[in-house]
């Protein structure tokens, strides 16, 4: 199958997904075919087992990965499975030098045989998180972001409210897996902190979607919050931290330009007198009588250090991981250019320093296995995805839902290591796709040959400042409303 697709036509059309009209009443397009049906199907499905991951058998598995494969093999059926090159590339070198260097070379330095079967499935997961990348892109080019991140926000919230429940129905913990400890919730995942930060993605792609009712978003956010603290989780209580914070600045929002001025000094003083307030707890009272509520529930009662003795919470009762950062540095030091290999860390780590412990930080972790110098081209090509915004202003909006999600995964990355996330890698895909669409409607625009061709675009992907986005459609007289080519059809070549 080609890697590139051609252009039936660069004009402006007034086609969705199914093959209809736009719907200008901001609804998400409906389903006119057997295909769409059966892809929105998939989708809604695959965005709601993202919440699910656990170990079966000695292996990472999710109820997303069949509903993955499904996906794939759909959109090879219809042709519409596009592979951009420069990932492709990327992931076809990353490949070879993986297992060139876990079968060839560590072996010579370790002077120890290397598991092939760990290698085998290690590179299997490696494999799964560039579908998972691919899959991110198609679901922007399809204009089914928010549909899957809704998705995905809907399945968050219905386990989290197993958590929230638990409080009023103690009998919960003791229900399967779902706590960790007998008092840590992890959900359908196999660690509570991985819960947590999966737990403040959703809560990210909630807050930034102008599209949801605010009454939902307030009752979704406080049961998403429950199920982050419930979790007892350092991790996810920080990232969710600074998820309000940059939330309560106004920044990563989908437009250009500074928040108001007003906004902006309301919310510093507000955050200042929260971080002064936080520093003179310890020694008032009120340290004291927050620990005895605390107390009544195990979970809170782990977070509460955070707030009242900040150095001991980040260096006691399991959440110190200076001796896997350090076990990770030693891994880097004795390959840095080349890297490990894939599948090889702990073997190599237990060799090295007689600690066979993962690095609990997955830009330690990559940098380990990857080498220094694919490590930094990869975070570098990241960064510029996540933090630039698209050029072209129709792909903003599902940027800001799907970039903000990713700054939270990355955040968590500190503490844990999610290089084999598919959240991850979906997300990232989603956002690396609003920059190529981007790219090729301005190309379409000037009339060149755009590197990338769009797909047809959902209205609610569309900026709220969108010519085309339907709030403003529908105050334009109809010969404006699609004034600016914002979609196109395509055309896949086997």
């Amino acid at each position: 199958m080609s890697t590139t697709q051609q252009s039936r036509s660069l004009r402006p059309n007034a086609t969705s997904p199914g093959g209809g009209p736009h719907d200008p009443s901001g609804a998400h397009v409906a389903a006119r075919t057997p295909y769409d049906i059966l892809l929105t199907a998939m989708l809604i499905a695959f965005g709601v087992a993202l919440n699910h991951s656990s170990v079966i058998l000695g292996f990472n598995l999710s109820l997303a990965d069949p509903v993955a494969i499904l996906l794939t093999l759909t959109l090879l059926a219809s042709r519409r499975l596009l592979i951009p090159p420069a990932p492709l590339l990327f992931f076809l070198l990353l490949s070879i030098h993986q297992l060139v260097v876990a079968l060839f070379v560590s072996p010579r330095w370790t002077n120890t045989e290397l598991p092939i079967t760990t290698i085998a499935s290690d590179y299997t997961k490696l494999a799964a998180t560039f579908l998972c990348l691919l899959l991110g892109i198609q679901i922007v080019r399809a204009g089914r972001t928010r549909l899957v991140l809704r998705a995905y926000i809907t399945g968050s919230v219905a386990v989290s409210s197993i958590a929230v429940a638990s409080i009023a129905l103690p009998t919960l913990m003791t229900v399967g897996d779902l706590f960790y400890g007998g008092f840590r919730f992890q959900g359908f995942t196999n660690d509570p902190n991985y819960f947590a930060v999966m737990t403040v993605a959703a809560l990210a792609a909630l807050w930034f979607d102008p599209g949801i009712r605010p009454h939902l978003r307030v009752v979704a956010s406080a049961i998403l919050i429950g199920g982050v603290l419930l979790s007892a989780s350092k991790t996810g209580a920080l990232a969710l931290a600074l998820l309000a914070t940059w939330r309560l600045l106004g920044l990563r929002r989908a437009q250009k330009g500074a928040a108001r001025p007003s906004r902006v000094m309301a919310s510093i003083a507000a955050l200042s007198a929260m971080a002064i307030g936080l520093l003179l707890l310890p020694g008032t009272g009120a340290g004291a009588a927050l620990a005895e509520f605390a107390s009544r529930t195990p979970a809170l009662n782990r977070l509460v250090p955070l707030i009242t003795d900040f150095d001991s919470a980040v260096g006691a009762s399991g959440s110190e991981r200076g001796d896997a950062w350090d076990v990770a540095l030693a891994v880097i030091a004795l390959s840095p250019a080349l890297g490990v290999g894939v599948g090889t860390y702990l073997t190599v780590a237990n060799e090295v320093t007689g600690i066979p412990m993962l690095a609990h930080n997955t830009y330690l972790q990559v940098s380990a296995e990857w080498g220094l110098i694919l490590a930094i081209v990869f975070f570098v090509w990241l960064a510029r995805h996540t933090f630039l915004r698209p050029l072209e202003i129709s792909h903003r909006a599902a940027w800001a839902i799907s970039s903000n999600a990713l700054l939270v995964l990355l955040v968590g990355s500190l503490g844990l290591s999610l290089n084999y996330s598919r959240l991850f890698w979906v997300l990232l895909g989603a956002t690396v796709a609003t920059h190529l669409l981007s790219q090729a409607t301005l190309s379409s625009f000037k009339g060149a040959a755009p590197k990338t061709l769009p797909s047809t675009s959902d209205p609610l992907d569309l900026d709220a400042s969108h010519p085309c986005h339907p709030h403003l459609a529908s105050r334009e007289p109809r010969r404006h409303r699609h004034e600016h080519p914002v979609e196109a059809v395509h055309e896949t070549h086997p």
